[in-house]
């Protein structure tokens, strides 16, 4: 009996197998997508930081105070001062070309004004549209500011004959000596590629799985299903699942490698956490794919369901906007997706080095997740009868 299951098992997994090496797509979507979706991430943000954003400066003064303000901001490796305008029409067509990605108008009269205790505005202005290059620019046009103002304060406190050391106890009267843990180089891709990469991966499987389940109803092969597996609906669908496990975890631990391995990301963990936290991801993305395609009345909707629950991941997963600061109604939403409970045991094992015991309730939400879909597995064993019968 045993012999004979694990017989029927084989001819399911083989029957799977072969599908996939006759249709090149599929075989693409599983492991060509994931990969591609590795070297566009790794490669994207190879630098770190993205560096040299351009931008324009507006010098309505021509002051000896603007031109250290222009050469203070194009000494930062971060911005390139690629335009110099005469208006902020100009600055502004530029920038809805998209030729530069913001702008800085020194107002007329800023040296005087300041020197008068006027107190003078500097205007930038920032294509938000792009996340990380607006959230760059605007770092350093606020360093700029700074640099700015505490450059005229030095100028009045010299001509009152404040000496150097007072004025720079005054300008800066507590240090901060800055010691960034986890990723001391602030190097984007190490939390990006860590994040993005997971999640893509969770939606293909998601996408996949359900193509996978929903094509022997499409295509009305159900009956030659159950045949193969010999009238055993519970080793169909195991087998068919084992067979696609198989896959996605193959391309998950070549991701670890090169994140890890190639790339020298910073790992503080024994490698078999991460592993064992890939598979966990798999295997609870395959039992969501499950569920929405149980609950879904038909092959159209499971796939919107899984797109949505796909794409959201990118954005309520935490991975660059914290949790704790969303609206409370989409807090726990945040908890019912896979990716999510990955992403913090990435961040505390492999990125903070805790030990183990401190990511246990991470590793076990991802066994829930796994056990919900087998509590669902039912359900589409009698959905497989209803067909066969009908």
């Amino acid at each position: 009996m045993v012999w004979q299951r694990r017989h029927s098992m084989g001819q399911v997994m083989q029957r799977e197998w072969r599908y996939i090496c006759t249709h090149r797509w599929l075989m693409l979507c599983i492991v060509g997508v994931p990969l591609l979706g590795v070297l566009f991430f790794t490669t994207m943000l190879h630098a770190g930081l993205p560096e040299r954003i351009p931008i324009a400066i507006v010098d309505a003064d021509h002051s000896v105070a603007s031109r250290k303000i222009v050469a203070d901001l194009s000494a930062q490796q971060s911005v390139d001062v690629v335009m110099k305008c005469n208006s902020y029409s100009e600055a502004r067509s530029a920038m809805q070309r998209e030729d530069i990605y913001g702008f800085v108008l020194i107002p007329e009269r800023m040296e005087q004004l300041a020197w008068d205790g006027k107190q003078p505005c500097i205007s930038f202005y920032i294509n938000d549209a792009f996340l990380i290059p607006g959230s760059l620019l605007y770092r350093s046009f606020k360093t700029m500011s700074l640099l700015a103002s505490a450059s005229i304060v030095q100028d009045v406190l010299l001509s009152i004959d404040v000496s150097p050391g007072s004025i720079d106890a005054l300008l800066q009267p507590i240090t901060i000596d800055l010691h960034p843990l986890g990723n001391p180089w602030v190097n984007y891709s190490v939390y990006l590629s860590n994040s993005f990469i997971p999640a893509l991966l969770q939606l293909i499987v998601l996408l996949t799985t359900i193509y996978t389940l929903g094509r022997e109803w499409k295509h009305g092969t159900v009956s030659q299903w159950m045949d193969v597996s010999h009238g055993d609906a519970t080793l169909a669908v195991v087998g068919k699942m084992i067979v696609y496990t198989l896959l996605y975890v193959s391309v998950g631990i070549i991701s670890l490698g090169i994140l890890y391995g190639v790339l020298r990301y910073p790992f503080h963990t024994p490698v078999l956490n991460m592993i064992a936290a890939m598979i966990l991801l798999i295997a609870s993305a395959q039992s969501l794919a499950l569920v929405l395609f149980v609950l879904s009345p038909n092959l159209p909707v499971a796939f919107s369901a899984a797109s949505v629950v796909g794409v959201v991941s990118f954005s309520l997963g935490g991975f660059s906007f914290p949790v704790a600061d969303m609206y409370p109604s989409l807090r726990p939403l945040s908890y019912l997706l896979p990716v999510r409970h990955y992403f913090l045991i990435y961040v505390n094992n492999a990125l903070n080095g805790y030990p183990l015991y401190y990511c246990r309730g991470e590793y076990i939400a991802l066994l829930v997740f796994v056990v919900v879909g087998m509590l669902f597995l039912p359900l589409l064993i009698r959905r497989i009868n209803q067909c066969r019968t009908s």
